[in-house]
């Protein structure tokens, strides 16, 4: 259930709002839950960390399908692999954030008195 709602990009506590509401857009609380999702000041920093994963996961992937099909010399690896990943930036800030998300909310889930003040931010 809970990769699901990654791979949707929807909300770590309930599962079911949307965390993005366009593209570079998204969402200060969730709008099925109302938690809202920067839980403190430099919050997603770690979503940085998340992403540098990413992104080193998607070049290595990158080279390998390179090396699997085409062979090309180093620089064809390296112009190769960077193409790749710079065109998947915009899947890795929107995953980096969400999968962070989620892994801070299994760590630390929300405590009670954050869930009510979601409910009172919801009814205002």
């Amino acid at each position: 259930m809970r990769l699901k709602a990654i791979l949707t990009l929807k909300c770590p506590h309930c599962l079911q709002g949307k965390v993005y509401r366009g593209f570079f857009r998204m969402n200060s609380s969730c709008p099925h839950c109302g938690i809202v999702y920067e839980r403190e000041q430099g919050y997603f920093m770690m979503a940085v960390f998340v992403g540098y994963v990413m992104g080193f996961v998607i070049a290595v992937l990158a080279g390998i399908g390179l090396y699997l099909t085409v062979k090309p010399d180093a620089i064809g690896y390296l112009l190769g692999a960077s193409a790749v990943v710079f065109l998947s930036i915009p899947l890795i800030f929107h995953y980096a954030r969400v999968i962070w998300m989620h892994i801070d909310e299994l760590l630390d889930p929300r405590k009670p008195e954050e869930l009510e003040a979601a409910r009172e931010n919801r009814k205002a």
